[in-house]
């Protein structure tokens, strides 16, 4: 099995093995994504709507304060132990997150699918404590069942938390986690992965995370949960785009999507992952399992 640490190559200087989310795109380019998905998809009505829910997102962080990242000492320590510096298991959340939950709330309501309205006002007058419990349950992977439907807006709110936290670090001083599969900034999975194509990262692989949508870079042709690089087959669907791939990994059983941009230059790895869904269940039916969630998807068959 080779080593799952990974370095781009040296000879291009300007290859970053980290990149942070850019706050004033990340969200409005998902949401023009999610718009462009919607049109004469079988899903179109909930893309859609996914599209109104990441302007939301976008809204929200642009609002967002007093998201503060752990003191300098903390942040070395994370670095030297290369441990993710904001990781969910042990970083205490702003509870600006919650505020954050409000405004997206409050700007998709209105035009909001009927099933979802009533979910909606629940989250609307759940205590803080029942929200952090909330919070908890998704960070978790454990989930109540009679919760799941609240998740997604649970999660919607965190990646907004997450990823205002994610771009006040130096992507320099971020060394890459020794398990390819953890994200070196919240120590969250990858909701996917992306052939990117555009400047100096042009046929490079990045993960993405699903909680604060940084990207770190990953090898190709290599499993992202286990390193393995002889057991793998890639899937899709026939007559599709070839947009989205599901690469599977027999040593581990696991299966994780790959995004390719260079068949479509506005691609997002969320976006065209929910898009996707019929991958999911050509992939699950060969009885692989998915290496790491969508969170915008807990309680839909997404976990």
């Amino acid at each position: 099995m080779p080593s799952q640490l990974f370095t781009p190559p040296s000879s291009t200087a300007d290859v970053p093995t980290i990149r942070l989310p850019d706050p004033e795109r990340i969200f409005l380019d998902r949401a023009e994504r999610f718009d462009a998905l919607a049109k004469d998809h079988s899903l179109g009505e909930w893309l859609a709507f996914m599209g109104r829910l990441s302007r939301a997102q976008h809204q929200a962080l642009q609002e967002m304060t007093d998201a503060e990242l752990p003191d300098a000492e903390s942040l070395e320590r994370a670095r030297i132990h290369r441990m993710p510096p904001l990781s969910t298991a042990s970083f205490p959340r702003p509870s600006t997150w919650r505020d954050a939950l409000g405004r997206i709330i409050e700007l998709v309501n209105d035009d909001a699918p009927e099933g979802l309205r009533e979910t909606l006002s629940t989250l609307m007058v759940t205590s803080s404590e029942g929200l952090e419990k909330l919070a908890d349950q998704l960070l978790s992977g454990e989930p109540d069942k009679n919760d799941l439907p609240r998740l997604p807006l649970i999660a919607a709110a965190l990646q907004v938390l997450f990823t205002r936290l994610a771009v006040q670090l130096d992507a320099t001083r971020l060394p890459p986690m020794e398990a390819r599969s953890i994200c070196p900034v919240c120590g969250n999975l990858p909701v996917a992965s992306i052939i990117r194509a555009d400047g100096p990262v042009e046929n490079l692989r990045y993960a993405h995370c699903t909680l604060c949508n940084t990207e770190w870079n990953a090898p190709r042709a290599t499993c992202l949960l286990c390193g393995d690089d002889e057991k793998l087959a890639l899937h899709e669907i026939d007559g599709d785009d070839g947009i989205a791939r599901a690469e599977s990994c027999e040593s581990c059983n696991s299966y994780l999507k790959i995004i390719y941009q260079g068949k479509n230059a506005h691609v997002d790895p969320v976006a065209d992952d929910l898009a996707s869904i019929a991958l999911d269940m050509l992939v699950d039916e060969a009885g692989f399992e998915r290496a790491g969630p969508n969170l915008l998807l807990i309680g839909a068959g997404g976990e």
